[in-house]
């Protein structure tokens, strides 16, 4: 049984556990996890100066939805202009840096994505509520920091914490006691992989977590991550 595993178990494991404070090892750009309630045809709206994800759009019958990464709808509004649809190319929707709206491009990611307009105080707002989700405070154990340090197995804050939200609860390991264990569907450069986190302290310490490839049933690192 691995150590960090035990430690959950023991009432010195908060002790053991500290903040992360590195830097992303790649983009958190890459990375999503969708509400199970989201709407299929939305599309995941991209901070160029965030370099993120921070919520979704989705247009229908001329009127406009706009959600939070939570699924939680920040504003409706008619849409009365006649502007040509997104490429089937097109992955995502773009806002921030040079991006204007329905300007088509490539984001630094590598994704397609068409220019998206919004209104600075709609902007603004949905980028707090982001703000508010990447900040909230985590320990992690020393395996959890490695993983954290290795591109190969990182994963952003926001993300673990939208896999405790909206993530499938499963049973502990088993003889593990006091940890919590969520699977939930990753998307990695719109691929989709499976996301397992364990955790302990009711959700505020991250124990261990890794992704694999969702019809490989694989970890990511063995299929050439």
């Amino acid at each position: 049984m691995p150590p960090d595993l035990l430690l959950a178990n023991d009432a010195r494991s908060a002790g053991a556990a500290r903040p992360w404070t590195g830097r992303y090892a790649v983009s958190a750009g890459l990375f999503e996890i969708r509400p199970i309630r989201m709407p299929r045809d939305v599309m995941p709206v991209f901070d160029d100066d965030l370099d993120c994800i921070i919520g979704y759009h989705r247009s229908f019958a001329r009127r406009c939805h706009l959600f939070d990464l939570n699924g939680e709808m920040l504003g409706v509004w008619e849409d009365t202009r006649e502007l040509p649809p997104p490429e089937k190319r097109d992955s995502l929707l773009v806002v921030g840096g040079l991006w204007k709206a329905n300007v088509r491009g490539m984001t630094a990611l590598g994704l397609n994505g068409s220019g998206m307009a919004l209104a600075p105080t709609t902007l603004a707002k949905l980028r707090n509520r982001f703000a508010r989700l990447a900040q909230a405070p985590l320990l992690f154990t020393e395996a959890a920091h490695a993983s954290m340090s290795d591109a190969q197995r990182f994963t952003p804050v926001h993300i673990l914490r939208l896999a405790m939200r909206h993530g499938e609860r499963h049973s502990p390991p088993a003889g593990l006691h006091g940890v919590s264990r969520y699977l939930a569907r990753l998307f990695v450069r719109r691929l989709s992989f499976t996301l397992e986190l364990i955790t302990a302290d009711k959700d505020t310490t991250v124990v261990r977590f890794e992704y694999w490839r969702y019809a490989d049933a694989l970890p990511a690192t063995c299929n050439g991550r």
